[in-house]
């Protein structure tokens, strides 16, 4: 599946298989250049961001932002596991907030 979700980004979602260790994987793209990617699994009733990654190249562009604002616009309830210490500053910005040391949680209000 293929969505378009601004700043003339595309997120497209790899089907899910033993081959990509049961996580659901998003490919982040522009115009046709893969700028990204992110590790999420989708549950009933929860959505969980392993890991967000934009390449080098392509950061400081708001991409990773974008991306969790579109997954936010789908879900009452996300949470961010497994945060990385150099990250968390992300996750705050973006409107997270800690439950554990490596665990951050955004629910709508």
């Amino acid at each position: 599946m293929t969505e378009t979700i601004g700043m003339g980004l595309e997120l497209i979602q790899r089907p899910r298989s033993a081959d990509l260790g049961d996580y659901d994987w998003f490919d982040i793209e522009q115009d046709g250049t893969q700028v990204g990617k992110s590790r999420c699994r989708i549950e009933a009733g929860q959505f969980t961001v392993f890991s967000i990654m934009v390449y080098p190249e392509f950061e400081g562009h708001g991409y990773a932002r974008a991306v969790i604002d579109h997954f936010k616009s789908g879900h009452p309830m996300i949470i961010a596991d497994r945060v990385r210490f150099t990250a968390r500053s992300f996750w705050l910005k973006v409107g997270f907030v800690p439950e554990t040391i490596d665990r951050y949680v955004w629910r709508r209000n």
